[in-house]
């Protein structure tokens, strides 16, 4: 039975957006990038039946393992007077170490997607020989019995277990005094910040690359892509100047469509060259 390259840890889920359902969730677009990118690719989720979109991954030929839920997790962003509040209509079933297969557990590349703090502690020591990365801002989230989203804080030290901590600046607003933690917790930190540039903290030092300039239409998808390119390109390289210029080409591309846009690999790498010639 063939191995796959990457393993994404998370949630497929529904967001409801204009009383419609389109496909969300981290593991979903990483999974679809990763899988672009031509890695052999598997996901690790928990659905429901009512699941609307699984063709998106059979027809990838994306494997997955399901843990079955009653129903789909569904998430909705609701604005008022230019305030965002997030509101988790529905929850799938928590992930364990117990749900992941025996022959998955030697996958070179694991990311852990995270929307809805979905996968449990046991998770983390699975992988001791793989490339371990994570989206940790479902780790940052709770919601009372209205679903209404909130942050909280996490252990910090469970990210030990954790090679590339992939984060927003909204991701640890409230909790920036955890920076100092979380960089000697992990060996790299990469903090997105919109438009400005990204910071990479490594071996107490801080790397800052710009992003790629470009007219940007809609952020939507942006930041997974980013993640799943960077991962990539630092599995093939294990360089971090690499690394973030194939990510910034990534996303540049994505920025620049209405909606979520998987982006050609030869624009990507025309951009992704670009960047290292004159961005750097």
């Amino acid at each position: 039975m063939q191995i796959p390259e990457i393993l994404c840890i998370g949630f497929l889920c529904h967001d409801l957006h204009q009383g419609k359902y389109i496909l969300g969730g981290t593991a979903s677009y990483a999974s679809i990038m990763a899988n672009h990118l031509g890695l052999e690719t598997a996901v690790l989720t928990s659905i429901g039946d009512d699941f609307k979109f699984i063709s998106e991954f059979a027809d990838r030929g994306i494997a997955l393992e399901i843990i079955q839920a009653d129903n789909t997790t569904v998430f909705e962003n609701v604005y008022e007077e230019g305030r965002r509040t997030q509101h988790l209509h529905q929850r799938a079933t928590t992930l364990s170490a117990h749900h992941l297969p025996k022959h998955w557990q030697d996958i070179p590349i694991v990311k852990f997607c995270l929307i809805a703090d979905e996968a449990d502690h046991t998770c983390l020591p699975l992988f001791p020989e793989a490339l371990v990365a994570a989206t940790i801002q479902g780790w940052l989230r709770q919601w009372n019995d209205k679903g209404i989203v909130s942050t909280k804080e996490m252990n910090w030290d469970l990210l030990l277990h954790i090679d590339i901590v992939f984060m927003s600046e909204e991701d640890i607003s409230g909790f920036e005094d955890a920076i100092p933690i979380i960089t000697k917790n992990v060996k790299y930190l990469v903090l997105t910040k919109g438009k400005e540039p990204v910071t990479v903290f490594h071996d107490g030092k801080e790397m800052s690359f710009p992003v790629y300039p470009t007219n940007e239409l809609d952020p939507t998808g942006a930041g997974d892509v980013f993640a799943a390119s960077f991962l990539y390109q630092f599995y093939k390289t294990n360089d971090i100047v690499h690394a973030a210029a194939f990510a910034h080409a990534s996303a540049s591309c994505v920025v620049e469509k209405v909606g979520v846009y998987i982006p050609e690999i030869d624009e990507i790498n025309r951009r992704y060259k670009w960047y290292l010639k004159h961005m750097i």
